[in-house]
C-alpha cells in the first residue's frame, strides 16, 4: 500500500472517524474554455465531485503576429479570478494548471502567465501538444478500462489531439493545428453557407492528412470523443432522437446540413446547447466530419474523461513517488543508448557538489536538484547524432523531442542547461526562461564541474573535495595535494574552466591544499 494511501486512511486511534479525503484539482486554460475539476481521493478512488466552466476564447485574441490581445488577456484573468476562491484552501502540490494551444503559440504568453500566477498562487505549465494527447489518454483509458485498442479525439479551441493506444498505454500521439476558434475563420461574418462549411472541412482535412497514415481504421478496435466539442454534437443528435449511443458520418452529414439551413452563427439554438457552446458548434461538425472521413471512421462512442482527468491522475501518481519525468530520463537513456554507467558517475559527482553549496546558492528547491539530475543523465544524449557539437544535438532533442511528464518551460529550461554543458559559457541562453536565471546558471556551473571530474570516465570520488560557495556565484574547491598529484588532467582542465568563468566574471578558484 502507498504511503499516499496510507495517508489517506489514517484514523485517530481515539476516534472512529476517518481523516476527510485529499481533495487534488486540475485546471485547463483552453483556448476556448477554462476548465476547473476538482477531485477526491479517499485512498483507492479519484472521484470528481465539481467542475468549473468559462468560456474565455483565449484563442479568438490571438492576432497574426502571434500576440495575446489586452482584452484576450483581460478575459482570461477575470475568469481566473473566480476560479483562485475554489482552489485556495487545497494544498499547492495537489493543484495542477495547465495552457494548451493558444498559450504554447503566443509571443507574449509570459505576460498573461505572470499575472494569472500572481492570481492563482500556483505555477503553470504549457503543454506540447503531445504531452497535452497523452494526459487526454491517460484521462480516457482509466475511466475506460475495457478498453483494448483504441483510437481518441478531442477536439479543442485551437488544437485537435489524435492518439492511438492500448489499454493504458499511448503509442502514437499528435497534436494538430485546427481548432474550433481558429477554424472560425473559415465562416466570415459568421455565416454558415455551403461553401464555407466545405473550406472548413478542407481546412481540417488537410492537417489530418498529414497523420492519418498512423491511425487507420483496420488498427484500433474502438474509436472515442472526448472533448466538450464533441459531447455537444453527441447531446444534440440525442435530442434530436437520431443517435443510438454513437456519432456517425450520416449524423455529421445531417447536422452540415440543418447547419447550412440556419446560416448564422448567431441563430444557432439547439435546445441542449449552452451559450459558450453555440458560436463554436458549426466549427466543431466540421472538424469532425473532416476526421471521419480523413480516417475512415464508421462510429464513435463520447468518452466521459478527458485532460483533467488525465492531470489528476498524474497527481495522484506523482504524489505516490511515481513522478513519470524520471520514468521519462530513464527512457530517454535507453532510446539513445546512453552510457549509463558514465552518466551515473556524472549524477554522483554532481550530487556531492550540490550538497555543498545548495543552500549558499538557493538552488535546494527540488525542481533544481531535479533539473541536475536529468541534466546528468541527459547531457550526452546528443552522442547519437554526432560527437562534433554534442551539447547543441543533446539540447536540441530535449527541446523537441517527446518528453512525457514535462511542460513545455521545464524542457527549455533543462535544454538552455544541457547547451551550457561545457567550453564556453553562453550565459544568455538562460535568459527569458520560466526558472530564475540565477538558479539555472548554478545548476549549469554544478553540472559542468560534474563533467570535469569524470572526463577520464573511470570511477572515483570526490568527497575529499571542499566546494565553498561564493556571492555572485563565485567558487572556490580546495583540493588534497594527494588527489591533485593523482588526477593532474582534472586539475588542467578546472584551470581551463576557470578562465571561462572569468570571462563572465564569476571566480572559480582551485585551492590545493599540501597538508592533506
Amino acid at each position: 500500500m502507498s504511503a499516499l494511501t496510507n495517508k489517506v486512511l489514517e484514523t485517530d486511534s481515539s476516534s472512529l472517524e476517518p481523516v476527510v479525503p485529499l481533495q487534488f484539482a486540475a485546471l485547463d486554460l483552453g483556448s476556448n474554455s477554462f476548465h476547473l475539476a476538482v477531485a477526491e481521493f479517499d485512498g483507492h478512488t479519484l472521484r470528481v465531485i465539481s467542475r468549473l466552466k468559462e468560456k474565455v476564447q483565449l484563442a479568438a485574441g490571438l492576432d497574426k503576429d502571434g500576440l495575446l490581445s489586452a482584452e484576450a488577456i483581460e478575459r482570461g484573468l477575470n475568469c481566473l479570478k473566480l476560479f483562485s476562491d475554489r482552489i485556495q484552501d487545497i494544498a499547492p502540490e495537489y493543484v495542477a494548471i495547465v495552457g494548451t494551444y493558444t498559450l504554447r503559440k503566443a509571443q507574449n504568453a509570459a505576460d498573461f502567465i505572470k499575472q494569472a500566477e500572481s492570481i492563482l498562487n500556483h505555477p503553470i505549465d504549457i503543454l506540447p501538444g503531445r504531452e497535452e494527447a497523452r494526459l487526454i489518454y491517460d484521462g480516457v483509458s482509466h475511466n475506460h478500462p475495457d478498453l483494448k485498442r483504441a483510437l481518441v479525439i478531442d477536439i479543442g479551441g485551437g488544437s485537435t489531439e489524435v492518439i492511438l493506444g492500448e489499454n493504458f498505454t499511448s503509442e502514437i500521439l499528435d497534436s494538430l493545428e485546427v481548432g474550433c476558434v481558429t477554424t472560425k475563420k473559415c465562416f466570415p461574418n459568421n455565416q454558415i453557407t455551403e461553401e464555407n462549411f466545405n473550406k472548413a472541412i478542407i481546412n481540417a482535412s488537410i492537417a489530418i492528412s498529414e497523420v492519418k497514415k498512423f491511425y487507420r481504421s483496420e488498427s484500433w478496435d474502438h474509436c472515442l470523443g472526448s472533448s466538450g466539442s464533441i459531447e455537444s454534437i453527441y447531446n444534440v443528435l440525442e435530442s434530436l432522437g437520431l443517435t443510438q449511443g454513437v456519432i456517425t458520418l450520416e449524423h455529421l452529414k445531417f447536422l452540415k446540413q440543418k447547419l447550412i439551413e440556419i446560416g448564422d452563427f448567431e441563430k444557432v439554438d439547439f435546445s441542449v446547447l449552452t451559450e459558450s457552446r453555440k458560436s463554436t458548434f458549426a466549427c466543431g461538425v466540421a472538424i469532425l466530419y473532416a476526421i471521419f472521413e480523413t480516417l475512415g471512421i464508421d462510429k464513435m462512442h463520447v468518452a466521459n474523461a478527458s485532460l483533467r482527468e488525465g492531470l489528476l491522475l498524474e497527481l495522484v501518481e506523482e504524489l505516490k513517488g511515481n513522478d513519470i519525468r524520471h520514468q521519462t530520463a530513464q527512457s530517454l537513456m535507453n532510446r539513445f543508448n546512453v552510457d549509463q554507467e558514465h552518466a551515473k558517475q556524472v549524477q554522483q559527482s554532481a550530487q556531492c557538489i550540490f550538497d555543498q553549496v545548495a543552500d549558499f546558492w538557493g538552488v535546494y528547491d527540488p525542481i533544481y536538484k531535479n533539473y541536475l539530475d536529468w541534466a546528468c543523465q541527459l547531457h550526452e544524449i546528443g552522442l547519437s547524432i554526432s560527437f562534433s557539437k554534442l551539447r547543441m544535438h543533446s539540447a536540441y532533442i530535449v527541446r523537441y523531442g517527446d518528453m512525457p511528464g514535462f511542460s513545455q518551460q521545464t524542457k527549455d529550461s533543462l535544454a538552455a542547461i544541457i547547451a551550457n554543458q561545457k567550453k564556453k559559457l553562453h550565459i544568455d541562453e538562460l535568459d527569458n526562461k520560466y526558472d530564475p536565471k540565477e538558479a539555472l546558471l548554478s545548476v549549469v556551473q554544478i553540472l559542468r564541474l560534474a563533467i570535469i571530474f569524470n572526463v577520464k570516465r573511470d570511477s572515483h570520488n570526490i568527497q575529499d573535495l571542499e566546494f565553498i560557495a561564493g556571492d555572485n556565484h563565485q567558487l572556490l574547491i580546495r583540493i588534497p595535494k594527494s588527489w591533485a598529484d593523482e588526477q593532474q588532467l582534472i586539475i588542467a582542465e578546472l584551470q581551463r574552466e576557470s578562465a571561462y568563468w572569468d570571462y563572465h566574471k564569476i571566480q572559480l578558484a582551485i585551492e590545493i591544499d599540501h597538508s592533506q
